[in-house]
């Protein structure tokens, strides 16, 4: 009877006993951490505001975990060298038309299949993706052949952003159009 006392002493001792409270705060830390991320639907609704801009443009995105890096759809792309500017036109899900000219960050070289390059402009915006809000760098090219004028890759989406492949959504609504 003695001994299981003593048994239970000592497990109550090892139970509060620093490597335990550790083990806690590390589980704390990860529920936290857990906290840090939140998961959007394969499609979601994507703020953008453009350099100096007041009024930031919604834009309907897929999240591509199989691209590396954003792109957004720009019609009468024009690059000024010189100025280290570009000018495009680009248009809100509801098609209102807007012609920009801001600076750029660097140009891409694409490789296009079957041969060649394309050079699109990349241009620095801040992102506001359900409760996530932070600065990307986008490319910019005429994706008016695809179903989405915004693609999200995997260099914004680590800013804390998980997919759910199975839903559309998740984080916002769908705009009427």
């Amino acid at each position: 009877m003695r001994l299981r006392y003593y048994l239970i002493t000592i497990l109550l001792c090892l139970m509060a006993s620093p490597p335990s409270i550790a083990a806690a705060k590390d589980q704390a830390e990860n529920n936290s951490e857990h906290q840090k991320y939140i998961v959007a639907g394969y499609i979601e609704n994507v703020s953008i505001k453009i350099w100096d801009r007041e009024t930031p443009i919604t834009i309907e995105a897929k999240m591509d975990t199989g691209a590396d890096s954003s792109s957004l759809h720009a019609t009468d792309i024009t690059i000024d060298k010189d100025n280290k500017t570009t000018s495009f036109t680009i248009t809100d899900q509801h098609g209102k038309s807007q012609r920009i000219t801001c600076p750029y960050a660097r140009i891409v070289r694409i490789k296009k299949r079957p041969s060649g390059y394309q050079r699109r402009p990349v241009i620095p915006v801040q992102l506001h993706i359900g409760a996530k809000e932070f600065d990307a760098l986008v490319n910019l090219t005429d994706r008016s052949h695809f179903s989405y004028k915004m693609l999200v890759g995997r260099k914004e989406l680590r800013h804390g952003i998980l997919i759910d492949s199975s839903r559309h959504h998740r984080l916002s609504r769908p705009e009427a159009q």
